[in-house]
Order: structure tokens, then C-alpha cells, then sequence
């Protein structure tokens, strides 16, 4: 059983940080969404109903007018972890802001948001090359930039609802729509790492009927320990599945 814990909560950082940098039985790292402010620094923000919303007004606001939404800085969660060398997994969901796409010149802005992104991304990122990142994003274009570079850490791609965006990669992060034996085992074999991100209860239910209910198969118990679980509720998780 491998779990990452998502960050969650808006109100623990501290908490948080000092408990995952522990080694916990089953933990094998963090997960955190991760958005970029008008001055480019890099921000982890909590998981909300419309994260586009948030990410927009992250995007459109410096660090120190962004007091009401409590945010952690990455560089503040990296050093925390790095000063303890920590080595486990660290999972950064990389989220620029997006805009519609109605005109070449439309276009042409959403490679500029990427490609500025990246550029700051990999300069928050330099004095931290010992730890173990992985980075993703459900933005294939952005992979594309981050698979361009010659960087230290593990490079992935999100697929979840309609982003079917597959590209070669270190790893592939599954929502439980897209939860499939055939598919992870397919991977595995590759030597790809396979990440499923368990959300809300429905997706915990849903992971459970299929690698342990009645209509578990043999395929899926047999990849069960390989898999790692992004969670939102991994307390919840680890007790459901330890029975």
C-alpha cells in the first residue's frame, strides 16, 4: 500500500508539513496543487469547488495581497522537507492559469503562460535538485516545455475526464473514471509509475469495490501494492484498506 498525501486542509500547514516529513508506515509522500502569482512566485493553494477561480486570482495578484486565502509557499515547503532530508515523494500538481482559446493571438498568449511558468518553475526548483519531485500537470503542452529541459526529477501527465492527452512520460496520474487493470498493469510493465487520485468518498468506494469488493479481480489485487494513492482522506483510506 503506497500513499500521497493530498494537501487539503487551508488551515494546517505547519501541521501538515511536520507530520508528512515523518516516516509514517504506507506514506511514501505529498501531494500539492501548485499555482504561480503576478510577481511569479510559486504558491500551494487547497484543493476548492472552482479551482479555476482561485487560480485566476492567484495569477492576477502579488504574494503579499494573497493574505486571505492563507497560502503556503513551495519555496517554504521544500526547504522544510530538504532540512530534513526527507526523500520521499513529492507530487506538484502544476496549474498555470488558462484562457479560452477563440484566436491565433489567444493562442499565442497560452504559450507564454507556459513557457513563463516553466521558466520561474525551474528556478524556484534549482536549489532543491536533491529532492524527489515529481512534476504533472493535466497541461500536456506545459510537459512538453518541462520534457525539453534536462531536469533531475520525474516528468508526468494527469489524465482525468475528457484529457486523454497521453505522451510519453515517468509516470501517469488516473482519476478512478479512468480506472482500469489492463491500462495500469499495461503501464507497470513499462516501467511507467501509475498514481490514482482519490478525491471525495465516492472515489474511495469506487477504488475499493475494485481492488478489494466483490468484483476485484485477480489482475487488480495483483498491481494493488504497486499503485501509488493520491489522497485526499488518507487516514480514512489507510483504515478501509487495512481491513
Amino acid at each position: 500500500m503506497k500513499i500521497l498525501a493530498n494537501k487539503t486542509d487551508l488551515y494546517n500547514n505547519k501541521e501538515f508539513l511536520q507530520k508528512t516529513s515523518q516516516k509514517i508506515k504506507y506514506l511514501e509522500g505529498v501531494g500539492f496543487n501548485i499555482a504561480i502569482t503576478k510577481d511569479n512566485q510559486f504558491v500551494i493553494f487547497s484543493p476548492v469547488s472552482n479551482n479555476q477561480a482561485t487560480i485566476q486570482t492567484i495569477t492576477n495578484k502579488n504574494l503579499k495581497e494573497l493574505t486571505s486565502l492563507d497560502l503556503l509557499t513551495l519555496n517554504d515547503a521544500l526547504s522544510f522537507y530538504q532540512q530534513r532530508g526527507s526523500q520521499n515523494k513529492i507530487f506538484l500538481n502544476l496549474l498555470p492559469a488558462t484562457i479560452p482559446i477563440v484566436s491565433e493571438e489567444s493562442l499565442e498568449d497560452i504559450k507564454n503562460i507556459n513557457k513563463n511558468y516553466v521558466k520561474y518553475l525551474l528556478k524556484s526548483l534549482k536549489p532543491y535538485e536533491n529532492l524527489n519531485l515529481y512534476l504533472g500537470s493535466v497541461n500536456s503542452s506545459l510537459m512538453q516545455l518541462l520534457e525539453s529541459e534536462n531536469i533531475p526529477w520525474k516528468k508526468g501527465i494527469v489524465l482525468f475526464g475528457g484529457n486523454l492527452n497521453y505522451i510519453d512520460v515517468d509516470f501517469y496520474v488516473f482519476g478512478t473514471e479512468l480506472l482500469n487493470g489492463e491500462i495500469f498493469s499495461q503501464q507497470l510493465k513499462l516501467n511507467k509509475e501509475v498514481i490514482l487520485y482519490l478525491g471525495d468518498a465516492n472515489d474511495l468506494l469506487i477504488a475499493y469495490q475494485f481492488f478489494r469488493g466483490e468484483t476485484a479481480t485477480a489482475l487488480a489485487n495483483s498491481i494493488f501494492d504497486e499503485i501509488l494513492f493520491l489522497n485526499d482522506y488518507p487516514e480514512l483510506f489507510l483504515k478501509l484498506f487495512s481491513n
